[in-house]
């Protein structure tokens, strides 16, 4: 007989899962306002610290994701059949 059909015996609760990956922000980009070729340069190394900042943030969350989608496969790899297979039928 099914679990929900009887008083006694209830399922177990479903285990809530949280990957713990950090959590993503957007990536500012710097405004400029150029008047001589020397705010230029310090515009384009302004741009290029934000990039550099973005990128790191998305390759600590894309390394994040791969671990947790490693360990979750080994987990689903070694995992014991929830179900019997039925017995052939002669």
């Amino acid at each position: 007989m099914l679990s929900g059909c009887t008083p006694d015996r209830h399922s177990a609760t479903p285990e809530i899962i949280w990957i713990g990956c950090p959590r993503v922000v957007s990536c500012p980009m710097p405004g400029n306002d150029l008047k001589t070729a020397g705010d230029l340069a310090s515009d384009n190394r302004q741009l290029e610290a934000a990039l550099a900042s973005c990128g790191l943030q998305v390759e600590t969350i894309k390394e994040c994701q791969e671990k947790h989608d490693a360990e979750t496969e080994t987990a689903a790899r070694g995992a014991v059949p929830q179900r019997a297979t039925a017995p052939a039928k002669p």
